[in-house]
């Protein structure tokens, strides 16, 4: 069990949140759902997972953003090394309801119809934000010629058009039988980590859940006392020592080596 927390502690660090670095723009109303739920509980309870070199956000945009408004100092952080080859990065694809010709009758959107593959690599290639992937087929949307900023602003000024609380974000995986159902998918370019870094350290966030990081080994359900992270650094460190020392030894840490489905 010692070993176990020892793995632990070597990844978890106190840092202060004004130096990480988003990269993603928040969700306004998980924003406000999340700093409810972490008021209410007083925890952050998963730590933010951050590049170790970099101080980038790789999953915890929304938790850094509440710290943020609370004026919480510091965080509890699952530091890593992002350019590690066991970390990998994807994207989350925004999925509507709405039927094709709602779609191309919103505002200024232009599409052309394509073969998926062809398509795939049109939009990886910048040469449009999106394509919109259905069962009457694959567009692409506002083709063109795009440097990538110009991208990402094209993307954000088309999700804009959409009725935000009818857009869910799913993985690859899902797409296909999304599209089976009679959804809209809109399949967009994944970011390198380069680009990743970039964008977070020129301060020009992506649009919301553009990027989908796999991380071994993550930690959740830390359950960190606000109020710890109001203190100095050092005794907030020390108080999650003794937390995680304490909660190895009732049995209440547990490695999984599988993939597992957590019911909030």
């Amino acid at each position: 069990m010692s070993q176990l927390i020892d793995e632990m502690l070597a990844q978890l660090e106190v840092r202060e949140t004004k130096v990480l670095l988003t990269h993603e723009q928040t969700m306004s109303h998980n924003l406000k759902r999340l700093k409810e739920s972490m008021l209410n509980l007083g925890q952050l309870v998963d730590p933010i997972v951050v590049d170790n070199k970099t101080n980038l956000v790789l999953d915890g945009n929304h938790r850094k953003k509440v710290l943020e408004i609370i004026e919480c100092p510091y965080a509890a952080c699952q530091i890593i090394d992002y350019m590690s080859e066991d970390i990998t990065v994807g994207t989350w694809f925004p999925t509507v309801s709405l039927t094709p010709d709602e779609i191309f009758n919103l505002d200024s959107i232009k599409y052309e119809k394509v073969e998926y593959e062809t398509g795939k690599e049109a939009v990886n290639n910048l040469k449009a934000p999106f394509m919109l992937s259905t069962k009457a087929g694959s567009f692409l949307l506002n083709p063109g010629s795009y440097k990538l900023m110009e991208m990402v602003e094209e993307q954000n000024y088309i999700l804009s058009l959409l009725e935000k609380d009818t857009v869910d974000y799913m993985p690859d995986e899902e797409v296909q039988k999304l599209i089976e159902t009679g959804k809209s998918v809109f399949f967009r370019r994944s970011y390198t980590k380069e680009e990743i870094v970039k964008a977070a350290q020129d301060h020009s966030p992506f649009p919301p859940k553009s990027t989908r990081h796999l991380i071994p080994g993550r930690i959740i359900r830390l359950n960190m006392r606000l109020g710890w992270l109001h203190r100095s650094p050092e005794n907030a460190q020390e108080e999650l020592q003794r937390m995680l020392s304490h909660r190895a030894y009732s049995g209440n840490v547990r490695k999984y080596y599988e993939p597992v489905i957590v019911i909030y």
